[in-house]
């Protein structure tokens, strides 16, 4: 009773807490009446059907989606084995963390704007998400790793098991689901910065694109809509990552 009763109330408050939301953007736009400013919610909802007509839509949907799903994977392998080394090697981990906290530092906007200089468009943002997502992947495993509980990696060793087996049967299902959750709220930022990135850089065919676009025509609405969009994918993406991640953990 009390677990169907829990199931309930973590469906309803988050529809609950949208519903505010949307309650507060209705009263506002009513209340400041001018599109220019704030669009009401239908005027949006309209614009943001409308995008799912068009194909510029799902050609900057998909491009932008590539460009985080290949950003994403390059910092997932480089933080991920990086982590790894850093565990196995203590001196690696002291090589490491400097270059990890100077990346974590760099300024997006400067480090997007150079990039234009050196590559273009389309590369300037990829490398730019790379480097800002790279550290908290990195972050995060690693310290997954150092909370791995040592005595049933000792417990196998004394069985015979080589250092392969122990990472591939006992570490890593240990930090399965810190790397499901990373994957997960990773791949959300991710697709947000590469996002903004692409409207700094003005990548063409992207979803930043389109919010540059719609900026110059004042289309707020069409902005908005832009932005519901983006968001709603990163809430899908994280969901469905943590559900793997708890059923990881249920295999642990």
């Amino acid at each position: 009773m009390k677990a169907n009763k829990n199931k309930l109330l973590n469906l309803i408050l988050p529809v609950f807490s949208v519903a505010c939301l949307v309650i507060v953007w209705a009263v506002a736009s009513f209340t400041i009446d001018n599109e220019y400013i704030l669009p009401s919610v239908s005027q949006t909802a309209k614009e943001f059907a409308m995008l799912f007509c068009q194909t510029e839509f799902y050609l900057a949907l998909t491009s932008t989606l590539l460009r985080s799903l290949i950003a994403f994977i390059v910092a997932f392998i480089l933080g991920g084995l990086c982590a790894i080394l850093a565990f196995k090697m203590p001196l690696f981990l002291k090589v490491t963390q400097p270059i990890i906290a100077i990346i974590r530092a760099l300024p997006t906007i400067a480090v997007v704007l150079l990039l234009l200089f050196w590559t273009n468009s389309k590369i300037a943002p990829i490398i730019v998400t790379t480097l800002v997502v790279l550290p908290t992947i990195y972050t995060q495993i690693i310290n997954a790793l150092f909370g791995l509980d040592k005595t049933v990696a000792e417990a196998g060793r004394v069985d015979g098991a080589d250092e392969k087996q122990v990472f591939l049967n006992i570490e890593l299902p240990q930090i399965l689901p810190t790397v499901y959750d990373t994957i997960g709220s990773g791949f959300s930022l991710n697709f947000k910065l590469m996002v903004a990135a692409e409207v700094i850089a003005q990548t063409a065919n992207s979803l930043g694109f389109m919010l540059n676009i719609s900026k110059v025509y004042f289309e707020i609405a069409k902005m908005l809509a832009l932005v519901c969009v983006s968001v709603i994918l990163g809430v899908i993406i994280e969901i469905i990552l943590a559900r793997l991640s708890r059923k990881a953990d249920g295999w642990r």
